[in-house]
């Protein structure tokens, strides 16, 4: 974990940041300052807070409405989203986070959506549930779903899913002898950490969300839509692949269930007996025997086959014209 500062070299991509606040206001402050940056350039900016549950929620979303800019049409154009997190809270005081590994497919999803529409596949999401849950005293389930985010954070770095992650602390409780371990914990699991009083802290963070571009973003950004677009190819392949084979699984668990319920029944076996001789039977192991069922279960059912092949194959051209499409459609988008 290190903190911002002038000196340094390298600006991160993204990050797990702490946020360190000694006033709420100021704090409020700084995140609508750090979402219209976002904002002006081409992120996707979430506000997540269990806040906007409360009484107050009404005149919070007004507040920060007022404050952001080009607030209705980045809403609409879904440049900007509020997050009710309250029942993320209640999921981790449970110790139950599986509303956040949904949110974590949204995420990844909402990334290759933003892609597709030729907008910048870059989110900074402010989150409040672990600071919600550091207030309330309940420093397990805060150390639990940092470490959590913590990870999640490392494979998105990995596979270069450019995604800040913000979480605002308190700092003066941080401050207490008796949590200094507690407080450790939480810092080691988050990449970087700013503080709003430190001034050079601050600056170095606008810088990252501000960065100018250099001229390796193209190249990079064509890489990154290459990769993503076989990525879908390959998703879209393995689905489809899934669908088929369990339908095959299905029905043809079906046809062994109708052969061993005819074949195993003692009645149907003695029945079969007195009535085929010896040469009927010889004949139905004959594979020409065995050749005619089959196209005889075809012929019955020729004509459902071919519009299933026909449909199928459309459904492939249509499949294949969609993806091409929005790959035309990317190409002609304007340098960044």
């Amino acid at each position: 974990m290190r903190y911002f500062d002038n000196n340094s070299t390298h600006l991160l991509d993204n990050e797990h940041i702490m946020l360190l606040y000694e006033d709420r206001n100021k704090r409020n402050n700084f995140i609508i300052d750090i979402i219209n940056e976002g904002l002006k350039n081409g992120y996707l900016c979430i506000y997540a807070s269990v806040g906007i549950d409360n009484s107050k929620s009404i005149s919070l979303i007004d507040s920060l409405s007022s404050r952001i800019i080009n607030y209705e049409e980045n809403i609409q154009n879904e440049n900007l989203k509020f997050l009710n997190s309250k029942p993320y809270y209640e999921s981790a005081l449970k110790g139950d986070l599986t509303v956040f590994e949904r949110l974590k497919s949204e995420l990844e999803y909402i990334l290759y959506k933003r892609l597709s529409e030729g907008k910048k596949d870059k989110i900074l999401i402010v989150g409040d549930v672990a600071c919600t849950l550091y207030e309330t005293r309940n420093f397990k389930e805060c150390i639990d779903l940092e470490e959590w985010w913590q990870e999640v954070h490392s494979d998105w770095k990995r596979n270069n899913k450019d995604i800040i992650v913000v979480c605002p602390h308190p700092n003066y409780i941080f401050k207490k002898e008796s949590e200094q371990n507690i407080k450790n914990q939480i810092v080691n699991f988050h990449g970087a950490t700013i503080d709003i009083e430190d001034e050079q802290s601050l600056h170095s963070f606008y810088n990252l969300i501000a960065k100018n571009s250099n001229p390796d973003d193209l190249v990079n950004y064509q890489q990154t839509i290459k990769k993503t677009m076989k990525e879908i190819k390959y998703n879209f392949m393995e689905e489809h692949k899934n669908i088929i084979n369990t339908y095959y699984s299905i029905y043809s668990k079906q046809l062994d269930e109708i052969i061993d319920d005819n074949f195993n029944n003692p009645k149907i076996i003695e029945e079969y007996s007195n009535t085929f001789s010896e040469k009927n039977r010889n004949l139905m192991g004959n594979q020409t025997n065995t050749t005619r069922i089959i196209n005889d279960i075809i012929d019955k059912n020729m004509d459902t086959f071919l519009k299933s092949i026909e449909v199928a194959h459309k459904f492939y051209c249509d499949v294949v014209q969609s993806y091409c499409n929005h790959i035309m459609m990317i190409k002609k988008l304007p340098e960044r």
